[in-house]
């Protein structure tokens, strides 16, 4: 009895001396924990915050690499692959099971149990790292804990960096299932030689899909991804070996293969058929397609492009934003993911560039110091259904990477016209005969062969292309009015210097693109209204989430009558057989357009469309030089009819849908609108004539109401009587200008200031313009002719 009591007593004390060693070490833990807490708080409430802010940043493409960027053409076909990368994310029913095997067995055996992480691993991996001083020698890290680094976070070895992959690895595996985790580890895994991915990598070392791994190739990629560099097989292929038998031992151990398979690929002899990737060079349809993405992620992002300038200074600043902006989308839509949705043609891209080559072959010389042809040209074909490019060609060959159809902005010559100067004056009231006296302009601008024809109406001036005429009419609507069409129309290379009439022929400080040009010409064609030339339809990235949608929106740049009345001039450009265009013409269409020839034919464009396309072609130098035969009607012209007539075969003639709002209207010899039965007409914007009745009501109620005096009264729009009445009048008083004008100019001598004929010239040529009777009118041009050969005066009118 007193034996048991010792014992029991015995054992109270030793219950108690645990209890207290437990309460003890407790007390010391805690208060180790606690000073272990204290020194990390910092750490641990960034790393909470850091894994909170990408918890909900992941969304479903998170786990999805950026592949290659891909461009497609207008029927889905690849037409490049950018840069070099392979990737691919498939889901893990298309991988080999070996590999999802192989890496559990090696990498995580407890993955399918585990809630993320791996506590006893975790504890193990904390202790070592106190242990030695604060230095990481062993990871501890789940495949869970592995995806999370690699796709959220980066590889440094920081205790913030730790803490943060083990919250989020708790957090992943509460939202995905382990067939989830492990298809996005799989997927973004690295393998060496730029392999992300485990197809990425099946592909380049053994060339072949990852469904078709066999057992040992399974093992050699688990092996290689967790040191792609001491176990790249190509360099180090005995490590490679010796790292891919540790992987089909843990697979045995693991009852994951049979013996038999183990003992077979662990006696494999490695085999790789390395397949390298094959980048797409790019080209002119390439370049054009990631301008237009880039540009559209921008405006989409809230980019704001601006196209006139109140200064120079303030042009500089907006380009060096623009400039920045751009090379930061473009590098990110270079760097892949992305799929780009085109609208480009590849057969029409074929007969451009041939109509290019075939059009320019006369010229060989080669520029040494970038093996290019001298002699350069570009191209832009829109298909006027969709409103979209179908095909672009910036240069010969398609070799050169330089695309000038958007890069180059040249001077546009007299192509700028219909855009600038004729059609904004449609919108202000003139219309195809409104008459403008083409004459010698001293500093102006001169007709070709210095011959000027006296009053012409706008539909002759712009068939012939004289350019005093031009010149008038910007200068009456005021330079600022046209430009401000062009601005609409998203002209990127206008300067506050070009507010000047010299523009009207195209005198530009920079110049206009031919893709401007296009897009000019599509809003002839269009209407008036206006679609920003492109070629991309959408934009998705990942494979799946688009992330662009072109909506093809327009505005209304011009009136649908002034467009449709600009398009009946410019058919006669190419209908008539004194046109600038005559030869160009397309058997079996109804076509338009317009010549273009700058200064010393440095530069040659014609632009032009039918119902269905609209092509602008620009030929040149790169660096502006004098080309002989070089005109617009010339190769521009030709390598444009070349074109059409290949794309419009096939296709039934279709005239220009004439609007509702034209309307036909006797005109005088001025040219101007009036109720008498002239037998002559012209079109007219029904808008205009129901403005200039509102107008010659105001007349009656005006004289109606007692004034006799009609020297107030509008002059543009007059009633029949007032036309009547003041007829015989004006004839008179021009009769006695026009003498008064060449009789000073006929009292001049050669040896007068050249300022003062000049002078007296062109005022002798004005007020004989307005004399309406021909017999005088003749017999005044021949006195006028006469004093200009007697004082010298060159030039013809």
């Amino acid at each position: 009895m007193i034996k048991i009591n010792q014992v029991n007593n015995r054992v109270r004390q030793i219950i108690k001396l645990l209890i207290a060693a437990i309460m003890a070490m407790s007390i010391l833990l805690a208060c180790v924990l606690g000073s272990v807490y204290l020194m990390y708080k910092s750490t641990i409430d960034s790393a909470k915050e850091e894994a909170l802010s990408k918890e909900n940043s992941i969304n479903d493409t998170t786990f999805k690499r950026a592949g290659n960027t891909i461009i497609l053409d207008n029927d889905d076909h690849q037409i490049a692959k950018l840069g070099l990368n392979t990737y691919k994310y498939l889901d893990l029913a298309h991988v080999s099971d070996y590999v999802s095997q192989g890496y559990i067995a090696v990498e995580d055996k407890n993955f399918l149990s585990e809630g993320g992480i791996d506590y006893k691993e975790t504890i193990k991996a904390a202790i070592l790292y106190l242990k030695n001083g604060g230095k990481a020698t062993v990871g501890g890290s789940t495949i869970t804990q592995q995806v999370a680094k690699n796709v959220l976070l980066t590889q440094d070895r920081t205790v913030s960096r730790k803490l943060t992959e083990i919250l989020l690895a708790l957090n992943l595996a509460k939202r995905y299932t382990k067939t989830q985790i492990l298809e996005f580890y799989v997927n973004n895994c690295y393998f060496g030689e730029g392999c992300y991915g485990i197809e990425s990598a099946a592909r380049y070392f053994f060339s072949k899909p990852a469904s078709e791994l066999s057992l040992a190739e399974a093992a050699t990629l688990c092996g290689i991804s967790n040191n792609p560099s001491l176990f790249n097989p190509m360099t180090n292929p005995e490590k490679a070996t010796q790292r891919r038998n540790i992987v089909l031992d843990a697979m045995l151990d693991q009852h994951k293969i049979t013996q038999a398979q183990y003992d077979d690929a662990k006696h494999t002899q490695l085999k790789l058929t390395i397949q390298k990737p094959i980048a797409t060079s790019e080209n002119y349809m390439t370049s054009y397609a990631i301008d237009c993405t880039v540009r559209a992620l921008m405006e989409q992002d809230g980019f704001k492009f601006q196209y006139a300038f109140n200064t120079e200074e303030e042009r500089k600043a907006y380009e060096a934003n623009y400039k920045e902006t751009y090379f930061q989308y473009d590098k990110r839509v270079r760097s892949g993911g992305y799929t780009i949705h085109t609208s480009l043609d590849v057969a029409k891209q074929t007969l451009l560039q041939s109509a290019l080559d075939n059009g320019l072959s006369d010229f060989t010389d080669i520029d040494p110091s970038n093996n290019k042809y001298c002699m350069q040209g570009a191209a832009v074909s829109i298909d006027n259904k969709t409103g979209y490019v179908a095909a672009i060609v910036g240069g010969r060959g398609d070799n050169d990477v330089y695309n000038r159809a958007f890069l180059s902005f040249r001077q546009p010559g007299s192509s700028i016209k219909p855009l600038l100067d004729y059609t904004p004056a449609f919108e202000m009231g003139y219309h195809p005969m409104s008459q403008i006296t083409d004459q010698y302009i001293p500093n102006g601008p001169r007709n070709e062969e210095n011959q000027y024809y006296g009053p012409v109406s706008i539909r002759f001036a712009t068939e012939i292309s004289l350019n005093t005429v031009a010149y008038q009419v910007l200068t009456k609507i005021k330079p600022q009015t046209g430009l401000a069409y062009l601005e609409e129309m998203k002209y990127a290379g206008l300067h506050p210097e070009d507010n000047n009439p010299i523009a009207s022929i195209g005198g530009f400080t920079e110049g206009v693109s031919p893709v401007e040009q296009a897009g000019g010409y599509y809003t002839l064609a269009n209407g008036g209204n206006y679609v920003q030339p492109s070629c991309v339809t959408s934009v998705d990235y990942l494979g799946e989430k688009t992330v662009y949608k072109n909506n093809r929106q327009g505005k209304a740049v011009y009136s649908p009558e002034s467009a449709y009345m600009m398009t009946d001039i410019l058919k006669g450009v190419i209908s008539t057989d004194y046109g600038t265009g005559h030869n160009l013409k397309i058997d079996g269409q109804i076509v338009a357009g317009k010549t273009g020839t700058t200064e010393n034919s440095k530069d040659g464009w014609f632009c032009g469309y039918s119902a269905y396309y609209t092509t602008v072609v620009w030929c040149g130098y790169d660096i502006p030089k004098e080309v002989g035969n070089l005109f617009g009607s010339s190769y521009p012209g030709h390598i444009w009819q070349n074109y059409m007539e290949k794309v419009h075969e096939g296709l039934p003639e279709l005239d220009f849908s004439q609007p509702a709002g034209i309307a036909f209207e006797n005109i005088d010899w001025h040219g101007n609108p009036t109720y008498f039965d002239t037998g002559n007409q012209d079109m007219f914007s029904k808008a205009f004539l129901d403005k200039a009745a509102y107008i010659d009501q105001e007349v009656d109620e005006y004289l109606s109401s007692g004034n006799s005096s009609s020297s107030n009264l509008p002059n543009d729009i007059i009633s029949p009587e007032k036309q009547s009445s003041q007829s015989q009048d004006n004839e008179t008083k021009a009769e006695r200008d026009v003498e008064a004008s060449i009789a000073t100019l006929e009292s001049l001598s050669v040896k007068s200031p050249q300022e003062t004929i000049d002078s007296a010239f062109l005022d002798a040529q004005n007020k004989a313009a307005k004399v309406s009777d021909e017999d005088k009118r003749s017999s005044y041009l021949s006195r006028i002719t006469t004093a200009q050969k007697t004082l010298g005066i060159s030039g013809s009118f």
